[in-house]
C-alpha cells in the first residue's frame, strides 16, 4: 500500500512523506506516483524557463526505511525486540570491541533512539485527540509511567558499558540526550493543548506531565545536556543547532543508500544515433538524383547540397523528438538505486515533464476544480507539471535484516518553492471599502497564488488520489489545504 502525509516543512517547502509498503505474499512490489503541478499564470513557468535540472534542484528526496512500530510499553523490558537487541549489541561490544560490533551497537542505539521517537510521538498524539475524553487523566498517568520505565532500562544500560571507549560512550549520551529532548517536546505539545481547554478538570493530567518535563530538564542539567534558558538567545540558538544535529545523527540509521544515475542512457543514445544515421540516409538518397542530372551547373549542385544538408538537420532532431517521444513512458529521467549494506533491495525512478491540459486524466482535472473564471486555459496559461515516479522494491531482502520487520520504505520529498516566488507580485495589497458609517477604510490584504498539486497512486490493482490547494505568495508558503 501507499501512505502519504503531506504538511509544510517550512515557508518555502512543501514536505511529501510518501510510504511504500508491500504485501506478506509479494516477493517483488511495484508502486506509480503520478503527481499534476498547476502553477498559476503569471510565474513564468514554462518549459523554457524551468527546466528539468531546476526541477529536480527544488525535488528533493531522501530515502529511508519506515520505522518499526512499537507501543511504548512494547520498546523495553526481557523481550521487547528493541530492547533485547541494543542489549545484546551492548554486551557485544563490551566483550569484543571489535570494528563489526562497534557498528552493530552504534547501529542499535540509533534505531532504538528512532523507535522511541516514533512510539512517544504516537501515543503523545492520541492523548491531545482526546484531549477532552474522560480519560484523559489515567491517559496521561500511563503515558509518563511508561515513559520513565523506557528511560530508566535505557539508562542502566549504561552499567554494563564500563571501561568501553570514550568514542562509543559519547554515542550512547548522543542518544540518550536526544530520547529525553523527545520527552520534553512531547509532552509541552500535550500541555499547549490542554491550555488552549481552559479546563479545570484537566489541572491533574497537566501536573503529571509538568512533573516529567521537571524530572527530564533537572537530568539533562546534572548530564550536562543542552536545555532551553529562557532570556538567553545564543545558548537557544546553540540548542536548535545541537538538536538538528542529534536528529540527523539518530535517524541516520534509518536512511538508505541510494546511487542516481539517468535512466535508460545507453538506450537514448543508440536511439539517437539511429535518428542520425536515418537522417544521413534520407540527405544521400535525395542528394544523389540531383547530382546527376545537375551535373552542368555546380551553382545549383551546390545550393542544392546545402538545402539537403539543412533538411538532414531538421531530418535528425524530427526522429530524435519523435524516439525521444516513444521512449518516455518507458523509460524515465533519472533512476536511483536503493541498498542497504551495498545489496540492493529496489529501486526508483523519476520524470518530469510540461503537458498540456488534453494529457490530463479527467479524473485529474475533476480534482483540480478550476473555476467558471479558470475553465479557459488558452486564457489562464496555467502550465502544469507531471512529475512521474515508479518504484520496486524486494520484500524479501528488506525483511532479511537487522532483525526487524520493516514494513517498507519511505520517500520523503520537499518541494522547494523559491523559484516559483521570483516574479510574484508585493505580498500586500490595499483594499478599500466604506463602513456603516460611510467612513472610508484602507485594509492590507495578503495578494495569494494559488499552487494546485493532485496525487495518484497506483499499487496491484489499486488507485487512489489525493488533492491539495497550496497557497503561497512572495514571502512563502501560507497554507496547504487537503480537497
Amino acid at each position: 500500500m501507499i501512505d502519504i502525509q503531506t504538511k509544510i516543512h517550512d515557508k518555502f517547502a512543501i514536505e511529501f512523506k510518501v510510504g511504500f509498503s508491500g504485501r506478506e505474499d509479494v516477493k517483488d512490489e511495484h508502486f506509480d506516483v503520478n503527481t499534476w503541478i498547476f502553477v498559476p499564470n503569471g510565474l513564468d513557468i514554462n518549459k523554457d524557463t524551468y527546466s528539468k535540472e531546476r526541477f529536480y534542484t527544488d525535488m528533493k528526496s531522501n530515502v529511508r526505511l519506515i520505522t518499526p512500530s512499537f507501543a511504548l510499553k512494547d520498546i523495553v523490558g526481557e523481550t521487547a525486540v528493541p530492547y533485547g537487541n541494543l542489549k545484546q549489541a551492548v554486551t557485544d561490544v563490551v566483550a569484543d570491541p571489535s570494528s563489526e560490533h562497534r557498528s552493530e551497537f552504534e547501529f542499535q542505539l540509533k534505531l532504538f533512539g528512532s523507535i522511541f521517537k516514533s512510539s512517544i510521538r504516537d501515543a503523545a498524539t492520541n492523548i491531545s485527540k482526546n484531549i477532552t475524553d474522560s480519560l484523559t487523566i489515567e491517559r496521561c498517568k500511563q503515558f509518563t509511567s511508561e515513559v520513565r520505565r523506557v528511560l530508566t532500562d535505557f539508562r542502566n544500560l549504561s552499567a554494563l558499558m564500563k571501561g568501553l571507549p570514550e568514542e562509543l560512550s559519547s554515542k550512547y549520551a548522543f542518544a540518550d540526550e536526544f530520547m529525553s529532548h523527545q520527552v520534553e517536546i512531547r509532552a509541552l505539545r500535550i500541555i499547549r493543548v490542554m491550555d488552549k481547554q481552559n479546563d479545570p478538570e484537566l489541572d491533574l493530567a497537566r501536573k503529571e506531565l509538568e512533573q516529567l518535563f521537571v524530572e527530564e530538564e533537572t537530568y539533562k542539567i546534572q548530564q550536562g545536556y543542552s536545555h532551553a534558558v529562557i532570556d538567553d538567545e545564543k545558548n537557544n540558538r546553540q540548542l536548535v543547532y545541537r538538536h538538528s544535529l542529534l536528529k540527523k545523527y539518530i535517524e541516520s540509521a534509518l536512511f538508505l543508500k541510494v546511487n542516481t544515475t539517468q535512466d535508460g542512457q545507453a538506450v537514448k543514445q543508440i536511439s539517437f544515433s539511429l535518428a542520425a544515421g536515418l537522417a544521413m540516409m534520407v540527405s544521400l538518397l535525395v542528394t544523389m538524383p540531383f547530382t546527376k542530372y545537375l551535373g552542368n551547373y555546380p551553382s545549383l549542385i551546390f545550393i542544392t547540397v546545402i538545402l539537403i544538408y539543412m533538411l538532414k538537420d531538421r531530418i535528425k532532431e524530427l526522429t530524435r523528438w519523435m524516439f525521444a517521444y516513444q521512449l518516455k513512458d518507458k523509460y524515465y529521467d533519472n533512476k536511483t538505486v536503493v541498498s542497504i549494506k551495498d545489496k540492493q533491495i529496489g529501486w526508483i525512478k523519476e520524470g518530469m515533464d510540461f503537458i498540456t491540459d488534453d494529457k490530463v486524466p479527467a479524473e485529474v482535472m475533476t480534482l483540480r476544480e478550476r473555476t467558471t473564471l479558470e475553465a479557459d486555459n488558452a486564457f489562464l496559461e496555467e502550465k502544469i507539471i507531471l512529475y512521474r515516479k515508479k518504484v520496486e522494491i524486494d520484500q524479501g531482502l528488506l525483511k532479511n535484516h537487522y532483525n526487524y520487520d520493516f514494513k517498507g520504505i519511505n520517500d520523503i520529498m520537499r518541494y522547494h518553492i523559491n523559484f516559483l516566488t521570483k516574479k510574484m507580485d508585493n505580498p500586500e495589497s490595499l483594499v478599500h471599502c466604506l463602513d456603516e458609517q460611510h467612513q472610508l477604510h484602507t485594509l492590507k490584504a495578503d495578494r495569494v497564488y494559488t499552487l494546485h498539486i493532485v496525487l495518484q497512486f497506483k499499487w496491484a490493482d489499486q488507485i487512489e488520489y489525493k488533492a491539495f490547494m497550496v497557497v503561497v505568495n512572495r514571502n512563502g508558503i501560507l497554507e496547504i489545504n487537503a480537497k
